[in-house]
Order: structure tokens, then sequence, then C-alpha cells
């Protein structure tokens, strides 16, 4: 643990100690032409600590002034982690742990936003219902500016997430752009504790025929059944048709992708391929029983559909079964798994990545879909939505 949290340390401190000997071009006035033996002990090991360890403890003995220990471990901790250029291979302290934990299963304390980042600004993406921001009015595609006065351009979107969570009955206030809209409005929200409902499901009209409308918008534990709930319940009411709706999805659990994969492909489709350094090649398979495989299909994607949502559409597409319909995807083609750390924190790192059926390998790249579509949240209706509906329209 102590490695992995402070190996960058021990490089910045042994660059510190000889840069110093060097300042001003005249090493020879220090008097030191090598290390006293009894710190060269100690950086050559003969303590029996692994080096970072050692240097540390060169720290605490002899540094010039105080300093904040935990700061420096954060520090070379991040150092280390930003070194890999991977953006989702990160430090989890312990509350970041625990808030990772109450997303998978759904629930957190906040306002009730899901939010994305656009050009440097924050701009919301979804509004969960019975949440203090729809009671509010707030509306997908509004701009948030500021996060209690704080400016929100050109921040880290992960900053301003947690700036705008908090705990249950404590304020916060969004200052607001909204398309279409010159002035700003400042919204103030009360923070309560949000119970994720992740699927939504109606049925829409189309031309005196029904379509089963279900989105779903994180791949949260449970995602699958509330899915395939929601696509037996439509197919009980006489749909032709399924606009599967996975805009604005992050991802979350590769095991709930493969869940809802498995509602429209048959049992043994292939959904992904999986494989990584230190993880052997797997093949991740529909199982159990499909409720429908051969009415038409539409998925709905745009750029902040990512990694789970990527995998289940890119194996509906790839096996024939859907049209994809919106923007090119966010293109993440990442298997993160959490190793919890003795610090009561965990390292989220990247261990596999994975390919489509047909042995695409979507990071940084996305889905392209088939018929580009965008909503204008300027105007009541969803073009993207009725582009779908169209699609479904022409299969019929």
């Amino acid at each position: 643990m102590k490695l992995l949290r402070l190996l960058p340390v021990a490089l910045v401190a042994m660059v510190i100690f000889f840069g110093g000997l060097l300042v001003g071009g005249h090493p020879q006035e220090t008097g030191l032409t090598e290390l006293p033996d009894e710190i060269q002990s100690v950086l050559l090991g003969n303590s029996g600590q692994d080096l970072s360890a050692q240097v540390l403890d060169v720290l605490r003995e002899r540094y010039f002034t105080e300093f904040d220990e935990a700061e420096l471990e954060q520090t070379s901790v991040d150092a280390l982690l930003d070194s890999l250029d991977d953006p989702f291979t990160v430090y989890l302290d312990p509350d970041e742990l625990e808030r990772l934990r109450d997303r998978t299963n759904g629930r957190f304390q906040g306002v009730g936003l899901q939010v994305t980042q656009q050009d440097g600004r924050v701009v919301v993406t979804g509004v969960f219902k019975g949440s203090p921001a729809e009671e509010a009015g707030l509306m997908h595609g509004d701009i948030i500016v500021a996060v209690d006065g704080e400016p929100t351009a050109d921040r880290d979107l992960d900053e301003i997430v947690q700036q705008i969570r908090g705990p249950e009955g404590v304020e916060v206030v969004l200052r607001l752009v909204r398309p279409g809209k010159v002035r700003r409005i400042e919204v103030p929200l009360e923070r309560a504790k949000i119970e994720l409902d992740v699927v939504t499901s109606r049925v829409e009209e189309l031309g005196g025929r029904r379509v089963g409308y279900v989105a779903l918008s994180q791949f949260t534990r449970g995602a699958t059944g509330d899915v395939r709930e929601a696509v037996e319940r439509l197919g009980a009411d006489g749909v032709i048709g399924y606009v599967l709706d996975l805009r604005g999805d992050p991802g979350g659990l590769v095991s709930e992708a493969v869940g809802v994969g498995s509602v429209f492909l048959p049992k043994g489709s292939l959904i992904a391929t999986t494989e990584g350094r230190k993880v052997p090649r797997d093949e991740l398979r529909a199982s159990g029983d499909p409720l429908t495989t051969s009415a038409p299909l539409v998925v709905l994607v745009d750029g902040d559909s990512a990694s789970s949502a990527e995998i289940v559409s890119g194996a509906l597409r790839d096996h024939g079964r859907a049209t994809l319909v919106g923007s090119e995807t966010f293109g993440k083609a990442l298997v993160q798994s959490t190793v919890p750390l003795r610090d009561g924190g965990a390292l989220k790192l990247t261990t596999a990545q994975y390919e489509t059926p047909d042995g695409l390998n979507v990071n940084k790249n996305g889905l392209v879909p088939s018929v580009r579509a965008a909503d204008d949240p300027a105007t009541p209706r969803d073009e993207a939505l009725d582009a779908a509906l169209g699609v479904i329209a022409a299969a019929r």
C-alpha cells in the first residue's frame, strides 16, 4: 500500500535533495561530495523498508518544516495514476468509495440530476423523477454555470458533481442558463436522499399503433429486472415494437449489461468479448429466456451513452437485432474493477477492454448510429425519438 501511494514522493524527495546541492552552480560549497552514511544507509534500503517508506521516514526526521503527510501521500498516488494516462483509473478515498457503492445500488444524497461536460460547460442530461431538481423545474439541456456562486467553467466534472451532492437537508444554489433564454436563473435546491428509478416506460402512439418506450438511465444493480418487467408489461399491451433509450446512460455494472442484452437476444448470443493483460479472454453471452427476438427494436444513443450502454448497443446492432438512432456514443470500451485498500479506500482501475460481437473496439471512437438524430431542447417534441419511431414504422 505504501509503495503504491508514496513512490512518486520518493522520486520528488530525491530530486529536491540533489537539486539543493546544484542550485547556484556551486555544489562543492556545500561540503557534500557524497551522502552522509546515516542517510545513505536509509536510502539504500539497509533498514529493510521499501524505498517509498524510507524516503518518508527521512522527510519525517529531517525535513526543515512541518508538512501534511496525508496530503503528500494523496499527491503521490494521484501523480502515479496520472502517469497511466487513463482517466478512469483513480484512487477513491473512503467517502468516495461509499458514494460509488451508493451509485451502484441506485441511491445517493443530492438533488437528482445527471450531468455531462461539453466544451467546458456542465450540461444537464437527465432529471430524476420526484427529485428536488424535478420539483424546481430543471430540464434536460440546462447549463449549470455556477454552484454556490463558484463558476463551473473548465473545472473538473467530478469536483463539480461532488459539490452539487451533499448531506440531506443542506441547500445548494445552482445558477443556470436555459437554451433560448438570455437571463440566468438562480435555483436553490435542498438536497435529499435519492432512490433512483432507473427505468421509465410508456406507450407511444404511431399512426394508430402502439410502440413500447423503455428508458434506462444507468446500469445499476437490478436494472435487468426492471427492464425485463417493463418490456413484458408493454408486450402485454400489444405494442408492435420497442425503443430502448440509452441516451445519457453512463453505464454501470457489466453483469447488468449482459442481462439487458439477454432480454432481446437469443440465449447464448455473444454480447461482448473482454480481455486484459492479467484477464484471460472471455466471452460474455446472453443467458435466460429473451422476451422478444423479432419485434422491431431501436436503440437511442448519444454522446453520453458509455460503457455498459455501448456494450448493449453494440451487441444488439452487430446481431442485426436493433437499429441505432441518435449521435455517436462516448467511446469507453473498458471494464473496471474496484480493489479495496488498507486505508478504507479503494483503487478503481481498468482491468480489461471489450470488443463488440463483430470485433469492434469502441474505445475513444464510439458507435456510429445508422440514423443520425438529435433532440432540440428548445422544442416541446423529442426529435430523436420521432426519428426512432419513424424507423419502426418503416420496419412494419
